[in-house]
């Protein structure tokens, strides 16, 4: 039988909770990434008439938006892994 106060079993809950915290810092730096991006992107989209933009400028625009929505799919993604193991740090927690 597994003894619940066993060293093994308290030191595997700690690092379920340094995950989850880490995860949660890292969700919340993406964000912030992907918000700055966002506003990047109106910026130059908005901000730099059609008339006078290269098509390199039009290329980045496009690309921000792309990146943007990738770090946005990531914030979800960590979202995700945070409630898993927010979860999981439960279901061991005493």
């Amino acid at each position: 039988m597994s003894n619940p106060k066993a060293p093994g079993r308290s030191s595997g809950c700690g690092a379920v909770e340094r995950a989850l915290d880490e995860s949660k810092q890292v969700k919340k730096a993406v964000e912030e990434a992907a918000d700055e991006l966002a506003l990047v992107h109106v910026v130059l989209d908005k901000g730099v008439a059609r008339d006078v933009r290269s098509d390199d400028l039009d290329r980045a625009i496009e690309q921000t938006d792309e990146i943007e929505k990738k770090l946005s799919k990531s914030v979800d993604l960590l979202e995700k892994v945070a409630e898993a193991l927010e979860s999981e740090s439960n279901k061991k927690a005493p």
